[in-house]
């Protein structure tokens, strides 16, 4: 891991576990997600109200490591006003930047901060779950 994904790992990660804009349920949202994972005890609900398949808002309540927190608020972030088409290479792009067997690096993938502290999680595969959870359950409906 390169000290700039390093780098990105220690502060992002962190600030956005704290980041609590999208924090909360939203009472007029079309879709309700549940992602839990049983071996940690992770748990979010997503809420996302989507009109002509865009999503207008998007939220989320829950617990879990810092990991996990933060990808659901960078989750929540990238997505609201995107379409569910502008959505589907995101969360595509996501897996790829968290595999460790990816041969594209980080930064060619994506330049947005947020999204590229998640890389880190190549070096640490079994943080991989906890980066990946909500997004795996937002893929269950795009």
């Amino acid at each position: 891991m390169n000290d700039r994904i390093k780098a990105l790992y220690q502060s992002h990660i962190l600030a956005s576990a704290r980041d609590e804009t999208h924090l909360g349920k939203l009472t007029d949202a079309t879709h309700i997600l549940e992602a839990y994972n049983p071996m940690c005890g992770d748990k979010y609900t997503l809420y996302l109200k989507i009109v002509e398949e865009r999503v207008e808002k998007a939220s989320f309540e829950g617990m879990g490591c810092a990991i996990s927190k933060a990808s659901t608020v960078v989750l929540s972030k990238s997505i609201q006003g995107k379409s569910l088409e502008e959505i589907k290479p995101l969360v595509e792009m996501f897996f790829e930047l968290v595999n460790e067997a990816s041969t594209k690096s980080p930064e060619s993938l994506t330049e947005n901060e947020d999204l590229l502290a998640f890389a880190a999680a190549r070096e640490f595969p079994e943080r991989k779950t906890c980066a990946t959870l909500s997004w795996g359950e937002l893929k269950t409906i795009i």
